[in-house]
């Protein structure tokens, strides 16, 4: 009777009906949820892994946002001055009509050089010079033009003192700092116009009236009516042409003065020698020793040299 009382007065915990359509806690889910302190207070369980992703992915993406707006923020200062530079290099800039101008200038600046000094005169008499001589390549061309630009130094030396002294103004009053600019251009213009006068001038004193006389007529005949009622015969396109024409004049007149002794030596020694029989023997041969010992008696390339310096008014 007491067994079956006892089995009646038990009370049993009615434990919910397992889901089967749920997952089944496992094992240790259940250990976890049961473990408990020596003094009864529940343990608390530990975040799961899914928890500590998302936190530490949003924390991630704070960190990022921070960064890039530090660095965005770095790279406009950076920037703006490197604009900045960029707007005012693109101002500066010049055009490209400015730049094709200054270039054909510079380009003609060697041609200005032989054409508008002395150097014209002084080449071509030195190279007859060689040419009667009959050695050939001795003196060589750059040794030639050497002496010749040596010698324009010279003759171009109070023209070129009198051109600076006309344009000391312009050159000394803010100069440009850069070549290939607007600035640099009308900088070159005003030197050239203010420094053109002594230039005429010399060009003027070096040049034959008949030349320029004739050179003023054809440009009467060639120019249209606009510019030729306005044409002058003191004008740069009718002086250049004139100066050029009267210096090849006089360099071949001072070298004709220049063959006619080596001239007379080669006739001399070619009618020795046809008359001695020596009919295989070159003139040459024996008349250029005949040339260079004159030459050097007389001191021939000073004497040429000083006297071109001395031609030029």
């Amino acid at each position: 009777m007491s067994y079956t009382n006892n089995f009646e007065n038990r009370k049993f915990d009615k434990e919910p009906a397992l889901n089967l359509g749920q997952a089944q806690p496992t094992s240790k889910q259940l250990n976890l949820n049961k473990l408990s302190d020596a003094d009864g207070s529940q343990i608390q369980r530990p975040a799961t892994p899914s928890k500590i992703g998302f936190r530490g992915c949003l924390c991630m993406k704070w960190i990022l946002c921070l960064l890039l707006i530090l660095f965005s923020t770095q790279l406009v200062a950076q920037n703006a001055p490197a604009r900045a530079l960029t707007e005012q290099a693109a101002s500066a800039n010049p055009s490209m009509v400015t730049k094709l101008a200054i270039l054909a200038g510079l380009s003609l600046l060697p041609f200005a050089i032989m054409m508008l000094t002395s150097f014209l005169k002084i080449v071509v008499v030195l190279s007859l010079l060689r040419s009667a001589l009959g050695t050939q390549q001795t003196p060589p061309n750059q040794v030639l033009n050497g002496i010749a630009l040596l010698i324009t130094l010279y003759v171009m030396f109070p023209t070129g003192l009198l051109m600076y002294q006309a344009a000391e103004e312009v050159i000394n009053t803010r100069p440009p700092t850069e070549i290939l600019s607007d600035q640099s251009a009308l900088f070159v213009v005003n030197v050239v116009d203010k420094a053109k006068e002594p230039l005429r001038g010399f060009l003027q004193r070096n040049t034959s009236a008949k030349h320029m006389q004739s050179f003023y007529a054809l440009g009467t005949k060639i120019f249209p009516e606009p510019y030729k009622a306005s044409l002058k015969a003191t004008d740069f396109v009718v002086l250049i042409p004139s100066f050029i024409t009267s210096q090849l004049k006089v360099a071949f007149e001072i070298g004709v003065l220049i063959y006619l002794p080596f001239f007379v030596i080669d006739l001399v020694v070619s009618n020795i020698l046809l008359a001695m029989g020596m009919m295989m023997l070159s003139p040459l041969t024996i008349a250029l020793p005949i040339k260079l010992l004159l030459l050097v008696m007389v001191d021939g390339w000073t004497v040429l040299i000083q006297g071109l310096a001395m031609s030029f008014r």
